[in-house]
């Protein structure tokens, strides 16, 4: 049998040869085994079953397996050949692919794992006003969702005592035995989604579900997940943030109820294996779950929905360096299901490919109920600063705010910078105070009062005198999401404030606990990052601002103004979903950018348009692959020497159809301590050439393979 060894080395990047124990399954592919291996034992995976040559048959160098793990295979067949395939198409050791599907929960789970701890929610009724103290627990518990016990004891919400008489009156119920929500009948579809829903049903491949936002999408998935499951068929469903999970979740479990599991990091090892375990039995029939979720051991998968299919989050940025979206393509070929790509604003690969007939194509061009898209202003940051206005805001945003605060309707205000100051300067030598780890500034966090880096986590307090030249005059430019609300408070001291960003939703239930209290209006204006931007639905969201929009296109990357022009539609999209019309306030300091014009028009064509003929001009994706190598070493002179060394390798092993860019500093040169140098690869298809050259990169000391990279930096 053909075994993988669950390790990332080089050495033992291939299959090993076993012979099966006296004792085993009847089929052992996919089943977690302990093998010899040298002097000692290691844990390896099956990863094909087939009969021993004779000659090989007595062969003293081949050695027996000494033990079965589990009692059923961890991976399914299909998922023991889409590991092969990972291998290969992302350069990646065949042990990190392994790993990568299989939970450390599970692996754990092997030799015993204790169950989760229970979680509860508040029921539906609640204490008297005299019972103050059981009160005070289940209002707790209604503000932060299901928690386990021990959650709510540290919480001091009250005692013991207090928690088991709630419990023995059914005030509080364990989340497992209830639904989260009432389920609700399937609303009735448009004209656009019954073509959609038609079109897919009985079809397999590939589609991408192009809608404009609000234009339901979610309800064309929802049918299809009904008759995925009525013909005895498994569905999953990918959201790219954490914080889409809870809201993603309780719409689908409105439809479908306790079948529908979720799947993220914010889970525990233990919640995480028991979702694993029932999915592999097949007693959990649909999945909502991040990117991860792709490589659940589906019994009988059916349908594969990618929402928000443009969103970059769905990019492993360490090995195995996969895209969810080309893996959940690749599984759907394997196993026979369909593949649904959705999104408003679709990766410029996918609807290139939609366009030019190699995946199927389906539009939604209207939102639901005929309701319009959101008014859109674009301001001129550059006039405002010659009319004097040296606010944050716009004078056009500031009355917006107050305008739909004195309505009694929410607003969003994006900005996809957390911290209250991106950098610190000294204005006498001019020098800014950079992370001694990594070259970047280091962002300051008025809450905790410290300097962070956000890409090794250094931290540390601010100096009151600068570094440099001792002087005392030290300032603190550039804004995030702490100096927002700071200011949102100082204009509109009477608006009650939610932020959501990494920084604030870090806990394990932060993104549920964020949506439901924004959802219930606990709050008048929310500010945040990215996560906000895509995704959510709150019906009593009239005002989006937006106040720097041109963030990311001043990133280093061919991909900015695609990012661009999807984070500002995406983010306009938040409006106006209610029966209220909205309107979005775009502030920018480069309003001729086409990213932003088009965004401005929510053209998505137009701006493909454009796009695309730059793409073509410059060699960048679809028309060429990328391959990006990144050589580091803690010595920046040794970094130098093996980034040339590797150039002039990569250039002996191809020809003049394969074109090899730098070696050149990284745009972030160093991170963690290391010095980092890039080499851009270009080639129209990948053939043998690049197989070779692959081959002779893998597992090279020193030097990392990223195929087709989303993160430039």
């Amino acid at each position: 049998m053909d075994v993988a060894i669950e390790r990332a080395v080089g050495d033992l990047d291939r299959l090993w040869s076993y012979r099966a124990g006296p004792e085993g399954p009847q089929d052992w592919v996919g089943h977690r085994i302990e093998v010899p291996l040298g002097r000692g034992t290691a844990t390896g995976v099956v990863l094909r079953e087939q009969p021993m040559p004779l000659q090989f048959a007595t062969d003293p160098k081949i050695r027996s397996v000494l033990a079965v793990l589990d009692d059923e295979p961890t991976l399914t067949p299909q998922l023991t050949e889409l590991a092969l395939w990972m291998s290969e198409r992302y350069l990646a050791f065949i042990g990190q692919t392994v790993r990568a599907m299989i939970p450390p929960g599970v692996r754990q789970g092997a030799h015993g794992l204790e169950s989760p701890p229970a979680r509860w929610r508040a029921g539906e009724r609640s204490p008297g006003p005299r019972a103050v103290h059981q009160r005070a627990m289940w209002e707790w518990l209604r503000e932060h969702g299901p928690s386990t016990r021990e959650e709510m004891l540290a919480a001091g919400s009250a005692s013991s005592a207090v928690f088991v008489a709630l419990r023995r009156q059914g005030l509080i119920v364990p989340v497992n035995e209830v639904q989260e929500l009432p389920q609700k009948p399937a609303v009735q579809l448009n004209a656009e989604q019954r073509d959609a829903v038609q079109r897919l049903s009985g079809a397999s491949g590939v589609w991408l579900l192009e809608g404009v936002t609000g234009s339901g999408k979610t309800e064309v998935y929802m049918e299809r997940i009904e008759k995925t499951l009525a013909d005895g068929r498994q569905a999953m469903v990918l959201v790219p943030e954490i914080a889409l999970t809870p809201q993603t979740v309780a719409r689908f479990r409105e439809r479908f109820g306790s079948r529908v599991e979720v799947w993220h990091s914010g889970l525990s090892r233990g919640q995480r294996a028991e979702t694993w375990r029932r999915v592999r039995r097949g007693t959990t029939p649909v999945v909502v779950g991040a990117r991860s979720a792709i490589f659940l051991p589906f019994p009988c998968l059916g349908l594969i929905v990618l929402d928000e299919e443009h969103e970059t989050t769905y990019k492993q940025d360490e090995h195995p360096r996969y895209h969810a979206r080309e893996v959940a393509e690749e599984r759907a070929r394997r196993e026979g299901a369909q593949c649904i790509l959705g999104s408003a604003t679709p990766a410029l690969d996918s609807a290139w490919r939609a366009r030019n007939g190699q995946i199927g194509w389906i539009r939604l061009t209207e939102r639901v109920m005929q309701r319009p898209l959101p008014q859109v202003t674009i301001v001129d940051m550059r006039a405002e600063l010659r009319n004097g206005n040296h606010e944050m805001f716009s004078g056009a945003l500031m009355e917006a705010v107050t305008q739909t605060l004195a309505a009694g309707r929410q607003t969003i205000l994006f900005l996809n910078r957390r911290g209250y100051a991106t950098y610190i300067f000294c204005r006498d030598c001019g020098a800014s105070l950079s992370c001694p780890h990594c070259s970047v500034t280091l962002t300051y966090h008025q809450e905790t009062g410290r300097l962070s880096c956000h890409y090794c986590f250094y931290e540390t307090v601010p100096p009151r005198r600068c570094p440099r030249c001792a002087s005392e005059r030290i300032r603190y430019f550039g804004a995030g999401t702490e100096r927002v609300v700071e200011a949102v408070a100082r204009l509109w001291p009477q608006a009650r404030v939610l932020r959501a960003d990494r920084d604030t939703l870090s806990g394990r239930e932060s993104h549920e606990r964020m949506w439901r209290a924004f959802s219930r209006r606990e709050a008048d204006i929310l500010v945040g990052t990215q996560m906000i931007a895509k995704g959510m639905d709150w019906p009593m969201v009239t005002l989006v601002g937006i106040l720097a929009a041109d963030v990311s296109l001043n990133f280093p990357d061919f991909r900015s103004g695609e990012r661009t022009f999807q984070l500002l539609v995406q983010a306009s999209g938040r409006a106006g979903r209610g029966q209220i019309p909205g309107h979005v306030v775009i502030q920018t300091y480069n309003p001729e950018h086409y990213a932003i014009v088009r965004a401005v028009q929510a053209d998505y064509q137009g701006f493909l348009d454009e796009e695309l003929q730059y793409r073509e001009a410059a060699g960048y994706p679809p028309f060429r692959q990328l391959w990006l190598l990144e050589i580091r070493d803690r010595d920046e002179h040794k970094a130098r020497e093996m980034a040339q060394e590797t150039a002039d390798l990569v250039r002996s092993q191809v020809d003049g159809a394969v074109a090899v860019l730098g070696p050149a500093p990284a745009p972030i040169a160093k991170v963690r301590e290391f010095f980092r140098f890039h080499i851009l690869l270009k080639s129209a298809v990948r053939g043998a050439q690049l197989d070779r050259l692959g081959a002779v990169l893998k597992g090279r000391s020193g030097v990392q393979v990223t195929i087709d990279p989303y993160f430039m930096l």
